[in-house]
């Protein structure tokens, strides 16, 4: 499979590179670029595509090598930041995952350091605020700021439209993706974030095209499978949803699923053997995603435990507490409210 992603995304920087002057590659980045740099630089992206550790993993050394030949090239700074962010979410220790977090902020502020008038460095930034910090003021400044530099860029675009969905603004969430969709058909993470706030938006079967869509684009993402299996569940569907959930590419997203389809499928010691994988050998990095299996099955006690763990390790899932469905259950108690309030999000 990764000889296969390699000829695929080479073949993608070909097809995507222009006839140059020597030494000269348009960026539409802000400078520009060496061809090799630049090259590298569109490797990193086609491996962040891909949606999976693998192309995560393969991302950070394409970028990596684009700044090895030119370090001031902001753009290469921002994907390395995203790409390190994603690795580091599914980190196997504390130290790693705190170390790879700290990496990918100060990836970040590289990037507006370099190019504060280049949006790509405020967009990751703000993804990193939101996701990680729960700095929701910081996370509005920077989009608002990448916006105002670059208001039709997909990236920024993207972005804005996820931070709307964590602050529970889901049905404006959707406005801002499908304008995405239109501008950009091709592109997974696009169709992947319409998808992700139409489900969000409690709107299950409408969720499920762009989602699909997500994955003809690239089928070997890890989690928009776990999106489209939540819109089966959400519908008294398990046997549908068991089905997608298999077809993601994390191991972990997997058990997950299986946790929570075969609960519903009335195979109760299934559920639990999967849901007592997680805790033996994800606790560290898939807190919420625990939380998440507890709440399913009605036991809020180990659902809220599990999630002010996920709080305490600044588990990313939390930035979708506000909306997520299969917490809909918690929605009524106390110390819901309460951890809304203790990440600052809204309460209306």
């Amino acid at each position: 499979m990764f000889a296969v992603q390699d000829e695929i995304a080479q073949a993608v920087v070909e097809a995507l590179r222009i006839k140059l002057l020597p030494g000269q590659t348009p960026t539409s980045k802000g400078r520009i670029a060496d061809p090799d740099v630049y090259n590298q630089y569109l490797l990193g992206r086609q491996f962040f595509n891909l949606g999976n550790m693998d192309g995560w993993r393969r991302a950070v050394v394409a970028y990596e090598k684009s700044l090895a030949l030119d370090p001031g090239y902001a753009p290469a700074w921002a994907g390395l930041s995203s790409a390190t962010y994603w690795v580091a979410d599914s980190a196997d220790t504390p130290k790693a995952f705190t170390d790879g977090m700290r990496q990918a902020r100060l990836a970040a502020d590289k990037a507006v350091q370099l190019a504060p008038a280049l949006a790509d460095g405020y967009v990751v930034r703000a993804f990193f605020r939101a996701s990680y910090s729960w700095d929701w003021d910081g996370a509005r400044a920077d989009i608002q700021r990448a916006l105002a530099l670059s208001p039709e860029d997909p990236d920024v675009l993207i972005g804005y439209g996820g931070l709307l969905v964590s602050l529970g603004r889901a049905m404006e969430g959707v406005a801002v993706q499908r304008k995405v969709v239109q501008r950009d058909p091709l592109n997974a993470r696009a169709w992947r974030a319409l998808g992700s706030a139409l489900l969000f938006s409690g709107q299950f079967a409408e969720a499920r095209e762009p989602l699909n869509r997500s994955l003809e684009i690239s089928p070997v993402q890890s989690i928009t499978p776990l999106l489209l299996g939540t819109t089966y569940l959400s519908e008294k569907n398990p046997t549908a949803a068991l089905a997608v959930f298999e077809r993601s590419s994390s191991d972990m997203f997997r058990r997950f699923g299986l946790a929570l389809a075969a609960h519903d499928l009335g195979r109760s010691d299934e559920s639990q053997r999967a849901l007592d994988s997680l805790i033996d050998r994800d606790a560290d990095s898939a807190a919420f995603q625990i939380a998440l299996v507890y709440a399913w099955r009605g036991e809020k006690d180990q659902a809220f435990q599990w999630l002010e763990r996920a709080y305490r390790q600044h588990d990313g899932g939390l930035s979708v507490l506000k909306l997520a469905p299969i917490l809909r259950s918690l929605r009524g108690d106390p110390r819901y409210t309460a951890l809304l309030k203790k990440m600052n999000l809204p309460l209306d």
